[in-house]
């Protein structure tokens, strides 16, 4: 816990990391647009999170928010944190 703690507080200010970058999408989603993977889904991917996507010509698409793709992430997350470092980049 204490190296965690250390590591975080030690890397660069305007670095998020992957998973940080999930928190903030999935905190910054309004109800309506998030939920959890229901009985639709397959056994694996129950109750694991979902979030609502703009597919384009296709409409909106339900997806796991694990499975996001790093393009996926940076239109869900602000302009001012889309293009952030990663803490190993940094």
């Amino acid at each position: 816990m204490r190296r965690a703690i250390i590591e975080h507080e030690s890397r660069p200010v305007r670095a998020m990391t992957h998973e940080e970058r999930l928190e903030h999408i999935w905190s910054s989603t309004a109800d309506d647009y998030r939920g959890y993977a229901g009985e639709r889904w397959p056994e694996a991917s129950r109750g694991k999170r979902t979030v609502m996507l703009y597919g384009g010509k296709g409409g909106t698409v339900l997806k796991l928010l694990e499975d996001l793709s790093d393009d996926e992430i940076a239109a869900k997350l602000p302009v001012q944190l889309r293009h952030l470092p990663s803490p190993i980049a940094a």
